[in-house]
């Protein structure tokens, strides 16, 4: 099942860096396959603007899975133009796991859903715009904490959840733990940081954080 993902999150229409950090992860020496984004592809943009930055990503990746931040327009399904996937409150399988998204700055979590998956014994990966509240992926100044506590509650409640992929707090670029639980917040586009992870036959995640300046990019 072994699987490498890019993760990228706070893009905030930057295609530039965008394609910047797409032409480092492609130079690889074996590239991901399969990218998730975890919101804030636009800076309070359009719905124009959300199908191009998806556009630039999505043929460089067999799948691409994506939730929405608070700085993207809301939108109908019908208007996307692009293969990448909108997976609000919708689990998508992926290998022999499922990933399922919630977005914007406070993210409702459906817990019928997780139950569901939950006594079905699969195991999930969240993909959210906000990061689970208490970790070192949502540390604001002063170390104060500015994350989502219902998720850090889903996260603790749920022990098939294995994975947490977050963004909107530019300044904590993470990996952390709950329960088990791997933490990953890439940190923001717009100051050219992405994450490379993967995922393990046993559900064991590793990988990196990455930053294109620090790569003479």
């Amino acid at each position: 099942m072994k699987l490498k993902i890019l993760v990228l999150a706070d893009i905030h229409n930057q295609d530039i860096t965008l394609k910047g950090v797409l032409d480092a992860v492609l130079d690889f020496k074996i590239p991901p396959t399969f990218c998730l984004v975890a919101g804030d592809i636009t800076n309070f943009g359009t719905i124009a603007d959300l199908n191009r930055i998806l556009s630039i990503i999505t043929p460089n990746f067999d799948e691409t899975l994506f939730v929405v931040g608070n700085c993207d327009p809301y939108f109908e399904l019908n208007e996307l133009e692009t293969s990448a996937k909108h997976i609000e409150s919708k689990p998508h399988k992926t290998n022999s796991f499922i990933t399922i998204g919630f977005g914007r700055q406070n993210p409702h979590i459906n817990q019928r859903i997780l139950r569901k998956l939950n006594r079905a014994k699969e195991r999930v990966c969240l993909l959210t715009h906000a990061p689970p509240f208490g970790t070192a992926a949502d540390k604001v100044s002063f170390d104060r904490h500015a994350g989502s506590k219902e998720l850090k509650y889903t996260i603790a409640r749920y022990p098939n959840i294995f994975l947490a992929i977050s963004g909107h707090i530019h300044d904590s670029p993470t990996f952390d733990s709950i329960n088990g639980c791997t933490i990953v917040n890439p940190g923001p586009i717009t100051r050219g940081n992405f994450a490379v992870i993967c995922i393990e036959e046993d559900f064991r995640v590793t990988g990196n954080i990455y930053n294109i300046n620090e790569m003479g990019r």
